[in-house]
């Protein structure tokens, strides 16, 4: 299956080590605003056999291209998806899909209306070990509390603090602790609880104008979920859910690399498998599937659940004051 990248930056990389695993993948092409970007691209990866495309608009216009993953930055999610699903195309949209809940329904309705498949690249919910967590949360009984954490000292922040513009820090880019990498714990939490009653949130602002940190409660009938995550400092990173009769405790928010079962009576048992060093492949390989079975819409990544998430995530910038530019169009 056909696919140009959108965008060369490191997810990028990763993205097409793990799809190169897959049979059914192919480069088609790769589009960066400059040629040579994109020509030292596909020779980093041994692609050269790949096009080099300069605009998205020259995406589209290619009847060859049969899917498009979009690593670009957040503010540009919209547009070029709902482009490229205009002109026929399947869409991987790097998370999150779009800067604001408004954007989605944009392409949601591009997608639905030229049935056209759009998942958002969300890889944690398509890891074999959520499926391991799904599975195993029964053991513990009625869950009443989520602890998710995710904090990783950026390895941009001293370039931020050195007064350097870097996009992961700016709003115009529609960037922020929150949207980088508490969205991770955030998509857990609702994949598996659903939409909160209410969420409450607080956060430290860089003067930027985005989030360096922050805390989430989403409030359930029966339960808690507390989000925690930070991109200016570093922490431990464990997850739990906590149940009356015991805890699923996971290391890992994004690639949940380690995932144990603590029972209140002693029990312990290791629930996760060793996975692949290409955590990316999993979600790649299902949007391939989808695709060959003529589907518009993931049952994993559904258009509910990104909903759901983007929702949660409008609510905690407006308490926090984080504000994109695309907020008030």
């Amino acid at each position: 299956m056909n696919f140009v990248i959108v965008g060369t930056n490191f997810i990028s990389d990763t993205f097409l080590e793990a799809a190169n695993t897959l049979s059914d993948f192919h480069l088609y092409g790769v589009c960066s605003r400059q040629r040579e970007t994109g020509q030292s691209f596909l020779a980093k990866h041994n692609c050269e056999h790949a096009k080099v495309f300069t605009s998205v608009e020259q995406v589209c216009a290619d009847p060859n291209v049969q899917c498009v993953y979009i690593a670009s930055p957040n503010s540009f999610h919209e547009h070029q998806a709902v482009m490229c699903l205009s002109s026929g195309k399947h869409v991987l949209g790097e998370k999150p899909s779009a800067a604001n809940s408004r954007q989605l329904e944009n392409i949601i309705k591009a997608s639905e209306s030229n049935n056209c498949l759009y998942m958002e690249a969300l890889m944690t919910t398509h890891l074999p070990n959520f499926r391991r967590i799904e599975e195993a949360i029964v053991k513990i009984g009625k869950v009443r509390k989520y602890i998710g954490q995710f904090s990783q000292y950026s390895s941009r922040y001293d370039k931020h603090k050195r007064g350097e513009k870097v996009n992961t820090f700016l709003p115009d880019y529609a960037n922020g602790a929150l949207v980088d990498i508490g969205i991770y714990p955030l998509y857990t939490a609702v994949a598996l609880f659903g939409k909160p009653e209410s969420v409450l949130a607080s956060g430290l602002m860089l003067d930027s104008g985005v989030d360096g940190a922050g805390d989430l409660i989403l409030h359930y009938p029966d339960k808690q979920a507390v989000i925690s995550y930070s991109k200016i400092n570093n922490g431990d990173n464990i997850s739990e859910i906590q149940g009356e009769l015991g805890r699923i405790q996971i290391s890992g928010p994004s690639l949940l690399e380690q995932v144990d079962l603590y029972l209140n009576d002693g029990t312990h048992e290791r629930l996760s498998e060793q996975c692949n060093d290409h955590f990316m492949a999993h979600e790649v390989e299902h949007f391939i599937a989808l695709v060959a079975a003529g589907k518009t819409q993931s049952p994993i990544n559904t258009f509910e659940l990104s909903r759901q998430v983007i929702a949660i995530l409008d609510d905690a910038r407006a308490q926090i004051g984080v504000i994109y530019p695309s907020d008030s169009e």
